[in-house]
């Protein structure tokens, strides 16, 4: 702690008496005592310094309110009854986060919950029941967001069922066929030239009505071209044409079911 000072004043007055006092033989234990130099006299303490219990002062922590971001907050108008769900994300900022809802009514409700995502969001959640203009009053400590109050709209009226909203696609036929009845001929079934194009055909006039469907893949990807040309009576003429060696498989199905003989493993030299 501080150290008290003290006054020291010096009697020069009775400096004359100095022979008389020592002759008088003064024991010099009187207040005031002598010695060659003069009188020296001890003053009380009135400079003292007051000494109180240290007080310590907390400043509370700087936050830039206008780093933190406000994610998935409606921007239309939503319906009444529903239930809207945005998340805050801090960017760095430190501190405890305070969000209300306002209704349109003027009322403020308690805090709305904050669900932790990870250690930069949160996801806040919140029904709003009235149609009208809500404010959602954002904090970190205790300094609002630079843009709260947040402004949400809500509407009156049911949302459209979704049973009433017919599909435009069209529904995928039902075909009445076997696939075992088809029959496939040709060199390209057999061997790959990969100087020229390759062919085969087949032939599904027993077959019933369906689709077919031809694929053609190698060691280094699927075919670089694949013709299929209906020549009539559901005869199929295919053509491709590689030009890498290597192994590849033909795929041929009749609608959902392979062709026999399918798939086909050819070796290109």
């Amino acid at each position: 702690m501080f150290k008290v000072s003290q006054e020291i004043r010096l009697n020069t007055n009775a400096a004359g008496s100095l022979g008389q006092a020592i002759g008088d033989g003064s024991d010099g234990n009187s207040p005031e005592s002598v010695c060659i130099f003069g009188r020296y006299q001890r003053t009380p303490d009135a400079d003292a310094y007051p000494t109180e219990p240290p007080q310590v002062y907390i400043a509370p922590e700087l936050t830039d309110a206008g780093k933190v971001q406000l994610l998935h907050l409606p921007s239309g108008a939503v319906r009444i009854n529903s239930k809207v769900s945005f998340i805050i994300k801090r960017n760095g900022v430190k501190g405890n986060f305070d969000v209300r809802l306002e209704n349109p009514s003027g009322q403020h409700g308690p805090a709305l919950q904050l669900d932790q995502l990870d250690p930069e969001r949160f996801q806040v959640q919140c029904h709003l029941t009235q149609a009208g203009l809500y404010k959602v009053h954002i904090k970190c400590n205790s300094v609002p967001l630079p843009k709260s109050p947040y402004i949400i709209v809500t509407i009156a009226g049911a949302a459209p069922a979704e049973a009433n909203i017919v599909s435009s696609s069209p529904a995928m036929p039902i075909f009445d066929s076997d696939a075992s009845k088809v029959h496939s001929r040709g060199l390209g079934l057999t061997h790959i030239n990969l100087l020229e194009r390759n062919e085969f055909t087949v032939d599904g006039s027993s077959a019933g009505s369906n689709m077919l469907y031809v694929g053609i893949l190698g060691s280094e990807g699927p075919c670089e071209e694949v013709v299929v040309k209906h020549m009539g009576r559901n005869v199929y003429r295919v053509m491709y044409q590689v030009r890498e060696p290597g192994n590849y498989i033909i795929v041929a199905k009749w609608g959902e079911q392979h062709i026999p003989g399918s798939p086909f493993r050819l070796i290109s030299e």
